[in-house]
């Protein structure tokens, strides 16, 4: 399975990383909404999503942009932004799945599983 992963923090990219490497995926990680479109133009059957990139929340204009441009893999929010009207919004905007950070290795493999690992 590909996955493209947009993570402006190099910790949390590097734990995705890790864990993907112990697996037959293939991962790519951007750090910013520009390189995930320019990456988005390639097939990958899951999309992780860090919904707070900088300062702000251009994760969710990022997923919600994929959904109106008819991409239909799972999308997945990847944030620390937990409140039921957070993941409420995560589903509006058109995220399949929220990963709560912090979330283990066996948290993110479940993920990937159930999302068509």
């Amino acid at each position: 399975m590909r996955i493209l992963y947009l993570e402006d923090n190099a910790e949390d990219a590097n734990l995705v990383q890790r864990y993907v490497r112990t697996t037959p995926h293939e991962l790519v990680v951007v750090g910013t909404a520009d390189d995930a479109w320019a990456a988005a133009h390639e097939y990958f059957d899951l999309i992780l999503v860090d919904v707070m990139i900088g300062q702000d929340r251009s994760g969710f204009d990022f997923a919600q942009a994929l959904r109106q441009h008819q991409v239909q893999q799972p999308i997945v929010a990847v944030t620390a932004l937990s409140t039921p009207q957070d993941v409420a919004y995560c589903q509006q905007v058109g995220f399949d799945y929220v990963l709560v950070k912090p979330y283990s290795v066996s948290d993110l493999a479940s993920l990937i599983e159930q999302a068509g690992g």
